[in-house]
């Protein structure tokens, strides 16, 4: 586990997190069309335990070992003129027996240059498989490999077998990709049962194959996940199902790590037509649109090297919440405000301010304004076609002036003919300024320091929409 590193695993982190964090694009959301441009770094990160010996178990007699060192120099040659891309090796479980179970088995055979095609080609043949199988040394390891420069920083992990030591992969990653050192991991699973390959879902996108000619594939279609640029449109439909709503905010988080990768806020091009984006078909997104409630999408995979279009139902309504007549105090506009609940599952969504306008996605939603006392409107529709319009009465001021510190409250007078307390009476207070919706009220206090519950007063007051009146309890 990290909190067992050694020394010197955390000395890498420390010394490589915080320039990477500052430098590395990839961790700055909001730059688009910069990230496909940067210099791509891929490291292979190759099993070479001695289980990768073993023959494919089907007709093939060549080993996962042949085919990998085949099938990844091709890949390499295929790179070699690509001058955006950068490629490294690193190689694990190649230097010692399985006897002496040497967790620390993993070493950087061909750092990252743009001419390292040759380099790895060579290393490929010259390697023996022989150990066990580090993953997550080899993973914190790889921490050190990748350049203190911008890039989009990529790690291919490929492996006939779960860990044979005590680290986790999936924490290693994902803390990783939290540190902006690597931006994706994808996993190649050579014949790995399934039940041990689902241990490797959380690291990276993960493929489990089966011969040579499906590692082939999978290694073909991540390259072309990674190398070719991917372009999107968001349609936010209206209820016409429509492209027109606009002006709102979207963030486009990694889906498997939940990290924070764009934030835009939407755009209707010349045409009125939703703006397209260069986005990085590398990463999974899940997607918030900024509505009112939000609207999550989870799990959105671009197809690379094409036009994507996201259409998602964001018809949305107008709500205005207005006060008639003069308010005797300005500063009540910031108190009485309205509180947004959905219908249905009676969760807060917004809490709009007096004398504003706020568009809702289509729907029923409760409303309580924060009046004295409290207003209540149930099952109020929101609808692209019809703005609802919310008022209330202006406030009169009661302002409460005591000689001597009381207690007491102020009441209504419900439907059932019965008091409802409304407000609660500072009584550690001399003076006390209260907004209260025009009608009657009925005050039962007494003083504070009375021993005698008979002493209790009751007061009728009438109050008048911005109107200020002061009472003297005694």
């Amino acid at each position: 586990m990290i909190n067992n590193l050694d020394i010197h695993l955390l000395q890498v982190l420390r010394r490589i997190i915080v320039p990477v964090v500052m430098l590395c694009l990839i961790g700055l959301p909001g730059n688009v069309n910069a990230q496909i441009e940067q210099r791509t770094r891929i490291l292979f990160l190759l099993d070479a335990s001695g289980s990768m010996t073993n023959t494919w178990g089907n007709s093939s007699n060549e080993s996962k070992w042949a085919s990998a060192k085949k099938i990844l120099s091709e890949i390499v040659d295929s790179l070699g003129n690509n001058p955006n891309v950068e490629l490294a090796l690193r190689v694990y479980g190649h230097l010692y027996s399985p006897t002496q179970r040497n967790c620390n088995d993993t070493r950087l055979e061909v750092g990252f240059s743009r001419n390292s095609v040759s380099y790895i080609k060579t290393k490929l043949s010259t390697i023996k498989p022989k150990g066990i199988t580090p993953i997550s040394n080899s993973l914190i390891k790889a921490a050190d490999d990748f350049p203190r420069l911008p890039g989009r920083h990529i790690v291919i992990l490929m492996t006939d077998g779960i860990e044979s030591c005590d680290g986790d992969p999936c924490e290693i990653a994902n803390m990783l990709e939290t540190k902006g050192i690597v931006l994706k991991h994808f996993v190649i699973g050579f014949g790995i049962q399934d039940f041990e390959s689902k241990v490797f879902d959380c690291v990276g996108t993960n493929f489990n194959v089966q011969d040579e000619t499906s590692f082939k594939s999978a290694l073909n279609l991540i390259m072309n996940r990674i190398l070719n640029e991917t372009t999107l449109q968001v349609e936010l439909l209206d209820e016409q199902k429509k492209p027109t709503e606009t002006d709102v905010n979207m963030s486009f988080y990694s889906a498997q790590h939940h990290i924070l990768q764009y934030n835009l806020y939407h755009t209707l091009d010349r045409n009125n037509n939703p703006d397209t984006l260069n986005l990085d078909p590398v990463t999974d997104y899940d997607v918030v649109i900024h509505t009112i409630p939000q609207i999550r999408l989870n799990n959105i995979i671009l197809k690379h090297n094409e036009h994507n279009v996201l259409k998602i139902n964001a018809a949305q309504g107008a709500l205005n919440y207005n006060v008639q007549g003069n308010l005797t105090d300005p500063g009540l506009v910031n108190r009485l405000k309205c509180i947004v609940r959905d219908s249905k599952t009676k969760q807060i969504v917004h809490v709009q301010n007096l004398g504003t306008t706020e568009k809702y996605l289509n729907g029923t939603y409760d409303l309580e304004l924060l009046t004295l006392p409290r207003q209540y409107h149930y099952g109020v529709k929101i609808t692209q076609s019809k703005p609802q319009q919310i008022n209330i009465i202006a406030p009169g001021l009661l302002n409460v002036i005591k000689k001597a510190e009381i207690i007491g409250g102020l009441f209504i007078t419900n439907k059932e003919g019965k008091l409802e307390k409304i407000l609660e009476l500072a009584s550690d207070t001399r003076t006390e300024n209260i907004a209260l919706q025009p009608g009657t009220y009925t005050m039962v206090y007494r003083l504070k320091n009375n021993t005698s519950m008979h002493t209790t007063k009751t007061l009728i007051i009438e109050i008048r929409t911005g109107e200020s009146q002061s009472i003297n309890p005694f």
